[in-house]
C-alpha cells in the first residue's frame, strides 16, 4: 500500500511536491499507483520529473504573454496622435561687403637660385698634398683652398727661366758681332773710296778698284747677316719668355684658389688623390643675394597688365616711359609662411620675350639674403603688385558656393528670407574674394551658417561689421580664415522684427 509519508519523502523540490500532492489526491484509498501506470516511487524517475515541471513552466509562460497582451490593448485604446511643430528658423551670422582700395598683383611659383656660385676646378695634373678649408666654411676671394704636387712645374719653371737667361746671352753675343762687323763694314768703305781717288788719278789699277768694291759689299751683306741674327736671337728670347710665362702659371696653378667670396662646400677630392686638368674639387657659393625665377603665361600678363592700366586710371597715375618692370616692388614667401615677409625687386625680364614653346615670360627678382633666411633650390611663391590701387568690393571666400551655373552667395532680405544671389569673382586674395559683379556694398551677404541656411527660408540674424587691412592684404596677412576680421556682433534679431534697412559699412 502506498502511503503519504512514503510518497512525501520521494519529492526532491518544492515544484515537484506539488505536482505529486495532486497526483495523490487521485487515487483512492486502497487503489494501486500501477492504475496510473506510475510505478513506486512515482516521482523519482528523472523523466517524470522534467515532464511536470516543462509543464509548470509552460503554463505560466503563457499566463504571463496573456496579460501583457491584455494591457497592451489597454494602453492603446488611450494613446494619443502626434502633432508636428516645425523647428524654429536658424541662426546665420551676416555682413557687408568691404569697400577697400586694392592692389592688383601677379602671382606665380618659381625656385630660387644664388647669385654667385662658382665651380673650383683644377687646373694641373697632379696629386692633392694639402686641402685648407672646412666644409661650409666662409672664405674670402683668391683664398687658397688646394695645393697640388708643385716639383714638376717648379722644375718646369726652372727650365724655362735658364731658357731665358741663354737666349739674353746668346742676344748679347749677336749684338757684338753685329758692332764689329760694323766696324770692318766701315773700313772697307773707306777703302773703297781710296781707290776710287786714285782711280781717278789714274793712281790705281781697276783689279784694285773692283777688290775694294767686293770687300764693300761684303762687309755690308756681313752687317745685315749679324742683324738678322740678332733679331732671331731676340725672336728666341720671346719664346723662352713665354714658356717661362706658361710655366709660371702651371706652378701657380699647383696653388688652387677661390674664384670668388662665399662659404665653400665640401670637398670633392681628398687628399693625395690624382687629379688631371679639369676635374671639379669644390664649390663656392655667395647667396647674401637671391634671385627667384618664375615664367608667366602670356594670358596672365596681359591680365595684368590691363588690370594695373585701369589702376593707374583710378588713382591718377601717369604710366612710366621707362622700362615698366625692372626694379619694380615684388614679395615672396616659402611654402610655411603665412604671408610674404620677403620684400626684393624686379632685375630681369627676359628680353627674347614670349617663348614659343610654352608661352610664359621668363622674370626674376633679388632679394636681400644677409639673414641666411633663403636657400638655394626653395620652391617659394612670388607676389608682384602694381603700382596702383583699385577700389574693390571684397567678401570671405568661405561665403562663395558653386554650383554648375557659377558662384554665387546667399543674402539676407528686410523680410528675414533667405536670397540666392550670383556673382562673378575677380580674384582671391589671402582668405578674401573680390567680387566684380553681382552685390553691392548694402547686401547683407551669410558669412556663417551657410549649412543651416535655404533659400526663400527664414533665418535669424546675427550681423558683424568687416574690416580689411589693404597693405596686410598685399603681403598675404589678414585671412579670415586664420586672422579674423574685426567683427562688432550685436544681439540676435528675433524672427518677429525684420531687420533694419542697410546704410552702410558700420553696424546697423
Amino acid at each position: 500500500m502506498l502511503t503519504k509519508q512514503h510518497f512525501r519523502f520521494c519529492c526532491k523540490d518544492m515544484n515537484t511536491m506539488t505536482l505529486e500532492r495532486l497526483h495523490w489526491n487521485t487515487l483512492r484509498e486502497g487503489d494501486s499507483p500501477d492504475r496510473f501506470n506510475v510505478p513506486p516511487p512515482l516521482f523519482s524517475d528523472p523523466p517524470h520529473r522534467a515532464f511536470w515541471m516543462n509543464k509548470t513552466e509552460f503554463f505560466w509562460t503563457t499566463s504571463c504573454l496573456a496579460l501583457f497582451g491584455f494591457a497592451s490593448c489597454l494602453s492603446g485604446c488611450t494613446r494619443q496622435t502626434n502633432e508636428f511643430i516645425p523647428p524654429p528658423p536658424p541662426t546665420v551670422t551676416i555682413a557687408q561687403p568691404v569697400r577697400s582700395q586694392i592692389t592688383p598683383f601677379l602671382e606665380q611659383t618659381g625656385r630660387t637660385e644664388a647669385a654667385e656660385e662658382a665651380e673650383v676646378r683644377s687646373r694641373v695634373r697632379g696629386f692633392i698634398q694639402l686641402v685648407d678649408f672646412e666644409p661650409g666654411q666662409p672664405i674670402e676671394k683668391d683664398g687658397l683652398l688646394y695645393k697640388i704636387e708643385p716639383d714638376l712645374y717648379q722644375a718646369e719653371y726652372d727650365s724655362a727661366l735658364a731658357t731665358v737667361d741663354a737666349s739674353n746671352a746668346d742676344i748679347k753675343v749677336k749684338q757684338a758681332k753685329v758692332v764689329t762687323l760694323g766696324a770692318e763694314a766701315k773700313r772697307a768703305e773707306q777703302d773703297l773710296e781710296r781707290e776710287e781717288e786714285l782711280k781717278r788719278s789714274n793712281a790705281s789699277s781697276k783689279a784694285q778698284y773692283q777688290t775694294a768694291v767686293a770687300a764693300n759689299e761684303a762687309a755690308i751683306a756681313n752687317v745685315k747677316a749679324a742683324n738678322a741674327d740678332v733679331d732671331a736671337a731676340t725672336a728666341k728670347l720671346g719664346s723662352a719668355i713665354a714658356d717661362q710665362a706658361k710655366a709660371k702659371l702651371n706652378l701657380d696653378y699647383t696653388e688652387v684658389r677661390a674664384p670668388i667670396s662665399g662659404s665653400i662646400t665640401k670637398t670633392l677630392v681628398k687628399l693625395g688623390n690624382l687629379v688631371e686638368n679639369g676635374n671639379p674639387l669644390a664649390t663656392v657659393v655667395n647667396d647674401d643675394v637671391i634671385f627667384a625665377n618664375f615664367s608667366i603665361s602670356d594670358r596672365e600678363l596681359l591680365e595684368f597688365m590691363k588690370a594695373r592700366a585701369l589702376a593707374q586710371q583710378e588713382s591718377n597715375v601717369k604710366p612710366a616711359k621707362e622700362d615698366q618692370w625692372r626694379g619694380k616692388k615684388v614679395y615672396l614667401k616659402r611654402e610655411t609662411d603665412d604671408g610674404f615677409p620677403f620684400e626684393g625687386k624686379l632685375d630681369y625680364v627676359d628680353q627674347s620675350g614670349i617663348e614659343s614653346d610654352t608661352g610664359t615670360l621668363g622674370l626674376r627678382a633679388s632679394f636681400n639674403n644677409k639673414d641666411r633666411r633663403l636657400f638655394p633650390g626653395l620652391f617659394v611663391t612670388v607676389r608682384v603688385p602694381a603700382e596702383a590701387s583699385v577700389e574693390s568690393l571684397l567678401i570671405p571666400e568661405a561665403a562663395l558656393q558653386r554650383n554648375d551655373q557659377g558662384s554665387f552667395v546667399l543674402t539676407l532680405d528686410q523680410d528675414k528670407i533667405v536670397k540666392q544671389k550670383k556673382v562673378i569673382v575677380g580674384q582671391t586674395v589671402s582668405g578674401w574674394a573680390i567680387i566684380q559683379q553681382g552685390l553691392s556694398v548694402d547686401d547683407w551677404v551669410v558669412i556663417d551658417g551657410l549649412q543651416r541656411a535655404r533659400p526663400e527660408k527664414e533665418a535669424v540674424a546675427k550681423r558683424e561689421t568687416l574690416s580689411v587691412d589693404a597693405e596686410a592684404l598685399l603681403r598675404g596677412r589678414g585671412q579670415p580664415g586664420t586672422t579674423p576680421p574685426t567683427s562688432q556682433p550685436t544681439a540676435p534679431v528675433t524672427p518677429a522684427t525684420p531687420p533694419a534697412a542697410p546704410t552702410s559699412s558700420t553696424q546697423p
